[in-house]
């Protein structure tokens, strides 16, 4: 029966490590920066990312929705992201949602 749950566990992680998704050329040149900065730059517009994984997955999660904020903001053009002070990895949650506001840098 220890044989089986260690196995279990291992599997389970294994899993849950190869969920991550990986961060898009494009989306690594975006920098978060904050509110006060954003200030001197053109804003660009509303962008949001989630991922499923939660529980004892949840810094995985919140890293695959930033991913995804990141590569939608870049897809619009933006340089910079601001990030929702409320966008934080959760434990109790179904999904992990993450909101920012993206700019860009004015002609």
């Amino acid at each position: 029966m220890q044989i089986l749950r260690t196995f279990c566990f291992i599997t389970i992680a294994i899993a849950l490590l190869g969920c991550a998704t990986t961060m898009s050329d494009r989306a690594s040149r975006i920098r978060i920066i904050t509110a006060e900065e954003a200030k001197k730059y053109d804003y660009i517009g509303f962008v949001q990312g989630s991922s499923s994984l939660s529980g004892v997955a949840r810094y995985t999660g919140y890293q695959n929705a930033l991913n995804e904020v990141l590569d939608k903001a870049a897809a619009k053009g933006a340089d910079f992201i601001v990030l929702d002070p409320n966008s934080e990895p959760a434990y109790w949650t179904t999904s992990q949602v993450i909101r920012a506001e993206a700019f860009k840098h004015r002609n």
